[in-house]
């Protein structure tokens, strides 16, 4: 417990050194006239979206795109703070926090609690792994009579496949357990023990950079978008954010960053996404 805390203020300490530094002119000239954001930071690693780099910095899209939020709002200055997702999420509901950016899916009930972003500024993939060999399995219209690996009975996954069974017939068959391992999963569509396993891109991506598995990705089946998380009373701040996000996709600068973490254009429409799908696979 006590690793951990130190974990995360160490991280704190890094990511305040990163962030000032782009920032720190505007600070001795103009501070007194910005508005103060306090900004929570996942200290959860998640590549493509949050790592450190070799220089123990923090790095991945999410920061490129606070950085590009911050020139397009100079009369906001962001403080940011690194904690726990869930406390994080305490804070934002409590006014601890203005706002929060962890790899954030809208769901209803949280919805109920926060003002969630109207342009997504990024979109995750949920994809169907499959062994190499296969060539029948694609999307979800592919799944039912197939064997599926186990996953949790909560989370957006679970929900992507409940969803589709409850419109489509026939259903898929969906094994639960309350703690999968991912590379587990991985390992048995590799070794032919299940026929496909539902996850996302980013998880795919760092779990098969370990173990090197014998499988592929056989389709994207969604684009799920990606979403700062507001307190409520910040309908200003997220109006003004959303202008901004606009602006930075209608200038192509958020299509970049896609482009620069994912070899592809996220915003681009899932047909087209599915046509790349090759290059989203780990290069070894």
């Amino acid at each position: 417990m006590k690793n951990n805390k130190l974990r995360i203020l160490i991280i704190s300490l890094l990511i305040t050194v990163l962030f000032s530094g782009c920032s720190q002119t505007q600070e001795s000239s103009s501070h007194n006239n910005k508005k103060e954001i306090k900004v929570a930071i996942s200290a959860e690693v998640n590549p493509p979206y949050l790592y450190t780099n070799k220089q123990n910095e923090f790095a991945g899209l999410d920061i490129d795109y606070l950085k590009l939020l911050e020139k397009k709002l100079p009369q906001y200055q962001f403080n940011y703070e690194v904690g726990e997702e869930e406390s994080n999420l305490v804070g934002i509901g409590a006014g601890k926090f203005d706002m929060g950016i962890n790899w954030f899916f809208k769901t209803p009930e949280r919805e109920k609690q926060f003002l969630y972003q109207d342009v997504p500024y990024s979109y995750a993939l949920p994809l169907i792994v499959v062994h190499k060999n296969n060539s029948d399995i694609h999307s979800l219209n592919d799944l039912p009579d197939k064997k599926l690996t186990p996953m949790a009975p909560s989370g957006g996954l679970y929900s992507i496949l409940s969803q589709y069974n409850n419109s489509h017939s026939p259903k898929i068959d969906i094994d639960t357990i309350q703690e999968p391992s991912n590379g587990d999963n991985l390992k048995m569509v590799s070794n032919n023990r299940r026929d496909a396993m539902i996850l996302n891109w980013n998880t795919y991506n760092a779990i098969q950079k370990q173990i090197n598995a014998d499988v592929k990705i056989g389709g994207i089946i969604k684009k799920e978008s990606l979403h700062i998380v507001y307190n409520k009373k910040h309908q200003k701040l997220h109006d003004d954010i959303d202008q901004a996000t606009q602006e930075l996709i209608d200038e192509g600068e958020l299509q970049k960053l896609s482009e620069k973490y994912f070899d592809i254009n996220v915003f681009d429409d899932l047909d087209e996404i599915n046509k790349q799908k090759d290059k989203l696979e780990v290069q070894s």
